[in-house]
């Protein structure tokens, strides 16, 4: 019974030190999160946000704001960007969108953007159907099995859809960090 309690509270000690990263292989759905500080007050800062909106993300294929409210210093919007993969195997069925969701929250002096929910979404008007790979997620493969392609072309696939994604959401937040900074400038 004692060494049963030892264990018990070694274990409790020891779990805040094995839970503070993700491995590479986690099924943790992949998002992104920037802040920028820019000496306005919130308001000022609140339409340099829908300015940078309007020239980033809302230039995205399917852009539309869910929520914009200056009280509350809140952006809500989804966009997506096309994908078309450059693998010959499969390329018709994966060709299609990965849609996402921005939320930019703005207070005094600071705008915190976070980009979640990524999901592919293949071409549904083959003759095959889509492959569809779903919600992006840190893991090596899409965490259901996917139809149509072999298990070594569904990661290449998948490496690739995430590959893309990163490049043009690290793009994007990038461009709208530049005007938001730029606005403080002037």
């Amino acid at each position: 019974m004692r060494q049963l309690i030892i264990v018990m509270l070694i274990l409790g000690l020891a779990s805040p030190l094995l839970g503070q990263s993700l491995a590479m292989d986690s099924t943790a759905a992949i998002n992104y999160t920037r802040s920028v500080s820019v000496p306005l007050n919130a308001y000022q800062l609140f339409n340099k946000a829908m300015d940078a909106w309007t020239w980033t993300f809302g230039r995205e294929p399917g852009a539309t704001l869910r929520k914009s409210d200056r009280t509350s210093g809140v952006i809500d919007g989804v966009a997506r960007t096309n994908f078309r993969s450059e693998m010959l195997v499969g390329r018709e069925e994966s060709m299609g969108v990965i849609s996402y969701r921005v939320v930019i929250q703005v207070q005094a002096g600071v705008s915190r953007i976070t980009v979640t929910e990524l999901t592919h979404t293949g071409n549904r008007k083959t003759a095959r159907g889509g492959i569809h790979l779903g919600t992006l997620t840190r893991s090596s493969a899409p965490p259901q099995r996917v139809g149509g392609l072999g298990r070594a072309n569904t990661e290449r696939l998948y490496a690739e859809i995430k590959a893309h994604s990163n490049d043009r959401i690290s793009a994007l937040l990038q461009a709208f960090e530049a005007r938001l900074r730029a606005a403080g400038d002037q």
